[in-house]
């Protein structure tokens, strides 16, 4: 997208202050920070949501979301952070490129956590009927089963390596074997 600012970001069109940066991802400072050290995270391939990604593009996300959770609060003398994403438009999302919030936090910032952040009214005895409509969800997404599927593939990769390996070991047992059986052959060692 050519006029989103993140990707004007990534094509060093605006300048920012870059924490971290590999082939797929960029970190840098909020410009409007609401905490020492409020980093935001993006995948440098334009998104807007985070399930337009495929999953190994969110793995690498993640994977840096981990370990830079790890560094940022530290790195600003605390221990704990939000870690939090705005996923559209009605979650709060402002710019249209998918991004990810690092927020230390310090005692005595006037924070609220994350479940302060929304405060619809839902009935306990309601938990029950949600949970089940996500449950079948899942049960009919073909995420899920694609996963399965390849799971599935993953264990039957598996089973055929270790019956390979079982094959070898008893060629190889059998070889040794016959190898054994045979008078050795002390010719080469008698001329010297």
């Amino acid at each position: 997208m050519t006029d989103c600012i993140f990707c004007k970001i990534v094509r060093g069109e605006i300048p920012a202050l870059k924490v971290y940066e590999d082939s797929l991802n960029l970190a840098f400072l909020d410009i409007n920070p609401c905490s020492l050290g409020h980093t935001i995270i993006i995948p440098k391939k334009h998104y807007q949501k985070l399930e337009e990604m495929t999953e190994e593009e969110a793995k690498e996300l993640f994977s840096v979301i981990f370990r830079l959770t790890k560094i940022i609060p530290k790195s600003v003398g605390t221990t704990d952070c939000n870690i939090g994403i705005n996923n559209g438009k009605f979650a709060g999302q402002e710019v249209s490129h998918l991004h990810f919030h690092i927020i230390p936090r310090f005692e005595g910032d006037n924070g609220l956590p994350m479940q302060g952040l929304v405060r619809m009214e839902v009935k306990k005895e309601d938990l029950p009927k949600i949970a089940e409509k996500i449950k079948k969800e899942i049960e009919n997404s073909e995420v899920f089963k694609e996963k399965e599927k390849s799971e599935e593939q993953k264990k039957e990769k598996s089973e055929e390596i270790k019956e390979s390996i079982k094959s070898f070991e008893r060629e190889w047992q059998e070889f040794n074997l016959e190898e054994q059986d045979k008078a050795p052959n002390y010719s080469e060692a008698r001329r010297e």
